[in-house]
């Protein structure tokens, strides 16, 4: 008997260990920067619609030190795009190597040797890794840089240097400090021969007290005075976080303020389609960039009529939904349940077809649930005909 039990364990072992996958997330790459003369690596996390939306363009959010940031900022991104807070987006994230020396502006011989290689950074990001990622991926032209401590200040550098680099700058727990305050100094000059910015920019401190907390205080009165016109900003104290903690949370509130307004709340679904259009032409314009109404926002207002008993106003809603994101077969799914409750099977077999179709291009993961759905409206087809 003690061998038969044995051998169950042996055999429910080599099962568990069969079973057993690996999670990863994102992919690993690598280019050789002529700038800096070295190879420098990359992360890149590609959003959940990516391989099969290939319509879509995604805005990308650049982060330092990926090596330590990679993992949650995707995570934070992927779970505020599923809920609907922000749209969804490509994150790539530098791994760093001289960080003294990338992300500082100058070289401060009397408290640190080796800086001052931040105008040479940002010369391999925009000459090198930007254009990079824009062929390889379909990205949109809107770019974040997160960075915290030293990244933090290398993010207010570009700011005050290249302000159009990247449309939103993400400040952590920056290093202020640095060669008598010059990221502080550094923007205000730059903000005092700018008339207009549409940017957006947010810093965040953790539980600093003395000269560190009055350097941030000092970086906010200049932004509550010196901002340019139509330029946004935010800053949030994290008083009970460190300075290495600070960007799990901040990262979150940064995006969330970057795109605030942009989600669509239930209880706004009975204003309406045109209500929708216009909240989402709002919210582009604060942010800067062109923001479509997501398909998931177009696929609610739809079944939201259909409930109502709007038949004919869900038809009309799904159709703009499948012209907007014409590789969705969800939205040519969406579109087939409106056909059908309007009594009109051959459309909905027709349009529940194509769901077929376009999810089977795409490998999309529910595939077998369009096929059911296609036997659903045949059967409803069939039913009419008698």
């Amino acid at each position: 008997m003690i061998y038969r039990i044995l051998a169950l364990l042996l055999l429910l072992s080599f099962s568990n260990a069969n079973a057993i996958k690996a999670v990863t997330v994102g992919q690993t790459h690598s280019i050789h920067s002529t700038v800096l003369d070295e190879g420098r690596e990359y992360q890149v996390y590609l959003p959940d619609s990516y391989d099969w939306a290939e319509d879509r363009h995604y805005p990308v959010l650049y982060v330092l030190d990926g090596q330590k940031h990679f993992v949650h900022s995707a995570a934070s991104v992927g779970f505020l795009a599923a809920q609907g807070e922000i749209p969804e987006m490509i994150v790539v994230a530098i791994t760093s190597t001289a960080r003294l020396r990338d992300y500082t502006q100058t070289d401060w011989a009397d408290h640190w040797t080796g800086g001052g290689g931040a105008k040479n950074f940002k010369l391999f990001l925009s000459s090198e890794l930007l254009p990079t990622i824009d062929r390889t991926y379909r990205t949109d032209g809107f770019r974040i840089l997160a960075g915290s401590s030293l990244g933090g200040q290398f993010a207010l550098y570009c700011l005050s240097s290249e302000p159009g680099l990247f449309q939103a700058h993400f400040a952590f727990t920056p290093s202020l400090l640095w060669d008598n305050n010059l990221p502080q100094r550094s923007l205000e000059q730059s903000f005092a021969t700018t008339e207009s910015l549409q940017g957006f920019l947010y810093v965040a401190r953790s539980d600093d007290t003395g000269g560190f907390l009055a350097d941030y205080e000092k970086l906010v009165q200049t932004l509550m005075t010196k901002s340019p016109r139509k330029f946004r900003w935010h800053s949030r104290p994290f008083p009970q976080e460190t300075h290495g903690s600070v960007p799990l949370l901040a990262q979150i509130d940064a995006l969330r303020n970057l795109y605030a307004g942009y989600r669509f709340h239930d209880d706004l679904l009975p204003l309406g389609f045109e209500f929708a259009q216009q909240h989402f032409k709002d919210v582009s314009e604060t942010v800067g960039t062109p923001l479509a109404i997501p398909e998931h926002v177009t696929n609610s207002l739809g079944y939201a009529a259909l409930s109502e008993g709007r038949t004919e106003d869900a038809i009309e809603m799904f159709k703009l939904n499948v012209e907007a994101y014409p590789n969705s077969a969800n939205a040519f799914d969406s579109l087939a349940d409106a056909y059908a409750a309007a009594g009109d099977w051959a459309n909905a077999l027709e349009s529940s077809s194509r769901a077929v179709v376009v999810a089977t291009e795409l490998d999309h993961p529910n595939l077998s649930y369009f096929h059911e759905q296609v036997e659903k409206m045949k059967t409803g087809r069939e039913t009419q005909k008698r």
